[in-house]
């Protein structure tokens, strides 16, 4: 039993040391942790030292020494790669002219004085060592065409890992399905015209980078033109222009370079004013003028043509919404002329027949088409008149009910009524 217990109370006692010495070692900080230098160039490691130091010892690849400080001088060894290149002080290890070969790890031992009661300690660090880049260059194909592959090719000299960014207008240029970045080589299919713009290649390592800049110049076009007609009249009711005026054809169409424009009518060349115009100025003299006018718009360094066509029409006779406007209200103006005459001469037609109408009326109440006859004259037959004959003729009277008798009447009414007092 006791030798399982004792073998316990070392491992205990093992652990328990470790841990303490663990705890009072001396603590190494680099102030860069990674060392990194362009070659040629000085390389420093330098530590950052607490309490005092009684030695520091520096190895390269965990096996060989490179030199240590101690008692306030160095000890270079002479064997190694940097031999000739080596300075080192109470807490920096100095290597001048880096080559790409001193890559590697470098391991620092610390060894702390006894008054400080710590235990020496040790830390490694890396250094990397790169060929600075000395140039870029950026090439852009001189013609790139809209819809088509483009290429963009960044070169440079010297440097060791390289890293290549791009950028355009200042935003990173990345990869997508039209995009692809291999190394220095930049490949968009197909171009847009949108790519255009100021393209920048950043060739960098740790070190050093270079820059170059390109602009790249996307030719489109042509694009389906725009054809628009101006004329001194809109014709209302059809027709585009009337006989004897100018009408004139404008045709615009999106390129880069500038679109060349032809012109033809019904499949016939037509001469512009200006050679490739987009307008076409037409003085009229006929209706068979008319036709289909067709605008071909042609891109002379891609030699892609687009065109685009209007049918005109030339008349005799042009109204504009004006014109149009007048004759309609004129006609309106007529119509109520002749509905207020007619309605004038209905009016005068009823009047004149509401005249009548009373005056017949007014007749029909003044006369009496029936005469009263006056009651036979009771004398003997031999009765004579005086002054008359044998039968004197018998008077008729005319009734007129609201009327007052006339004098003649009342005249005949007294001869009578004396000649019946005479009988």
């Amino acid at each position: 039993m006791r030798e399982p217990l004792l073998l316990l109370s070392l491992s205990l006692a093992v652990l328990l040391s470790a841990d303490v010495l663990a705890q009072d070692q001396y603590e190494i900080t680099f102030q860069e942790d990674p060392v990194l230098v362009r070659t040629g160039a000085e390389t420093v490691f330098t530590v950052l030292t607490g309490p005092a130091v009684f030695s520091m010892i520096w190895e390269y690849q965990g096996g060989v020494t490179v030199g240590q400080w101690s008692g306030g001088s160095a000890a270079i060894n002479a064997g190694t790669q940097f031999q000739g290149r080596v300075t080192i002080t109470a807490n920096q290890l100095r290597i001048a002219g880096a080559e790409l070969r001193d890559a590697g790890e470098f391991t620092v031992v610390v060894t702390p004085t006894a008054s400080t009661g710590l235990a020496a300690n040790s830390r490694s660090i890396q250094l990397s060592v790169f060929d600075a880049v000395l140039s870029a260059t950026l090439s852009v194909p001189s013609v790139a065409i809209e819809a088509r592959n483009v290429s963009l090719s960044c070169t440079w000299t010297g440097g060791t890992d390289i890293t290549v960014r791009w950028d355009k207008g200042g935003a990173a240029v990345l990869a997508d399905e039209r995009i692809a970045i291999s190394a220095g080589s930049l490949v968009i299919n197909p171009a847009r015209r949108s790519d255009a713009g100021e393209y920048k290649c950043t060739v960098s390592n740790p070190v050093s980078a270079q820059t170059a800049t390109q602009s790249l110049t996307v030719y489109y076009g042509p694009d389906t033109p725009v054809l628009t007609t101006d004329s001194p009249k809109e014709c209302v009711g059809g027709g585009d222009v009337l006989v004897g005026q100018t009408v004139r054809l404008t045709c615009l169409s999106d390129s880069l370079p500038a679109a060349l424009f032809s012109w033809r009518r019904d499949g016939q060349p037509v001469a512009a004013g200006q050679p490739d115009s987009g307008v076409l100025s037409l003085q009229t003299f006929s209706t068979d003028e008319s036709g289909r006018y067709v605008c071909a718009a042609r891109n002379g360094l891609t030699g892609a043509t687009s065109q685009q066509g209007v049918d005109l029409a030339i008349v005799a006779t042009c109204l504009d919404v004006g014109e149009v406007v007048g004759i309609v209200i004129g006609c309106l103006l007529l119509l109520l002329i002749i509905v207020l005459l007619i309605v004038l001469i209905v009016c005068l037609a009823w009047r004149r027949r509401r005249r009548e109408r009373r005056g017949q009326s007014d007749t029909s109440v003044k006369t009496n088409p029936t005469p009263q006859p006056i009651r036979p004259d009771p004398q003997p037959n031999g009765a004579r008149d005086l002054g008359r004959g044998p039968h004197p003729p018998s008077i008729t009277r005319t009734h007129t009910p609201p009327a007052t008798p006339s004098t003649c009447t009342q005249i005949r009414l007294k001869v009578a009524a004396t000649r019946r007092r005479c009988s």
